[in-house]
């Protein structure tokens, strides 16, 4: 044992012989064997460098904190170019498709304003006025984004929908010019989505990668529709704007109940929770037990909560410094915001009486089926037993 291994993780390490890759996928015995010993060397390689977590997280902002920013300011400008773009396109050609794909790039630019607003005010923490930060603003930016695409979509399926009710109108033919222009706005959107691929670890990267990822797909598809549409079969034109609406809707509702539940204060992956019991019991030989351990999201970062068990006899100075030092450590992990540390001297204790408010409400209960039963009771009470002859 060493003290970058005090508990000999290293010696459960496995070699695992790489095999060779065959066209159908195979579900041997072997294939899960060796699937899972993979997965416990990576846990325990993910245990041995927790320590560097801290350092290497202040060197991966430091590289690319700027490349966030760049991602960020240049999906700003080019959702406006591609608004104008798509704008000069559907007024030009009249299609309903192009119209969609206009809607979704002027609701784009809206909200690549409400992400750069929110991404900057998370950067800015104010500690007076907020003392733990702002940094679940950039949560509520994404759920907001969110709301207004789905806004868009649902505007973009009513629309659609009056176009198919209205049967088929005359309108111009497309020209080459703005087909070209759309074109290139695909390309630009493009380049944008592997940029953004490569950053999409960082919360304002990847919604701008989900974002450019689906514009992708809605361009194009708007694209070819509105061609189809005027070339050969006229609904089809208001049917891919549907399709585009769809698409945008069932995209960014999930996308907001996934960050919803980051609000609310989702459990963290066992793995981590792991992780953060592993460093817990081998920060300090007078730590004896760790009672409890949980880890939950508070928006895009986590909080973490230990209880840790040491001697009664400690000297209030010697747990003090343990467990201010733990918690230096713990708020040390990649996506820990704040840690906090509990000291306790026994551990065969209920832990839910810890947060048990100070005086419950008495009294009966408020349910019908309780009431009925006091109605009950008591009507029993006024009726005589019996009657005497």
């Amino acid at each position: 044992m060493t003290e970058e291994d005090p508990l000999n993780l290293k010696q459960y390490k496995i070699e695992i012989t790489e095999q060779k890759r065959n066209w159908v996928p195979s579900f041997s015995d072997d294939e899960k064997l060796n699937g899972f010993y993979k997965e416990q060397n990576e846990m325990i390689q993910g245990f041995l460098s927790s320590g560097d977590e801290e350092r290497l997280k202040a060197e991966d902002e430091a590289q690319n904190g700027g490349k966030v920013k760049l991602a960020v300011r240049a999906s700003f400008v080019v959702n406006f170019c591609l608004f104008v773009i798509q704008l000069y396109a559907a007024i030009s050609t009249g299609s309903l498709a192009l119209f969609a794909t206009a809607a979704d790039a002027f609701m784009d630019l809206v909200s690549s304003i409400v992400m750069l607003v929110t991404s900057r005010m998370s950067s800015r923490p104010k500690p007076y006025k907020y003392p733990v930060g702002r940094r679940r603003v950039e949560t509520m930016g994404v759920i907001m984004f969110c709301a207004l695409m789905t806004i868009v979509a649902i505007e973009l399926i009513i629309e659609s929908a009056k176009s198919l009710a209205g049967g088929k109108t005359e309108s111009d033919q497309l020209k080459l010019v703005p087909i070209i222009c759309v074109g290139v706005a695909i390309f630009s959107k493009f380049c944008l989505f592997l940029y953004c691929y490569s950053l999409r670890r960082y919360p304002a990267a990847h919604v701008f990668y989900i974002d450019h990822r689906n514009d992708l797909a809605v361009n194009g598809f708007g694209l070819i529709m509105s061609i189809v549409g005027d070339r050969f079969v006229w609904y089809l034109d208001p049917v891919g704007a549907c399709c585009i609406a769809l698409l945008i809707l069932f995209s960014w509702a999930s996308t907001a109940f996934e960050n919803m539940w980051l609000i609310v204060g989702k459990c963290a992956p066992r793995e981590f929770v792991n992780k953060c019991i592993y460093v817990t019991l081998t920060h300090d030989q007078r730590i004896q037990k760790v009672d409890t351990c949980r880890a939950y999201h508070s928006g895009q970062q986590l909080y973490v909560e230990v209880d840790i068990v040491m001697d009664p006899e400690t000297k209030l100075r010697e747990s003090h410094d343990v467990s201010q030092a733990l918690q230096r450590k713990l708020e040390g992990l990649a996506d820990v915001e704040r840690a906090f540390v509990h000291v306790d001297y026994d551990y065969e204790h209920d832990i839910n009486e810890e947060h048990r408010p100070l005086y419950e409400m008495g009294g009966s209960s408020h349910s019908i089926r309780a009431l009925i039963k006091r109605l009950w009771t008591k009507s029993q009470k006024h009726d005589p037993v019996g009657v005497a002859v």
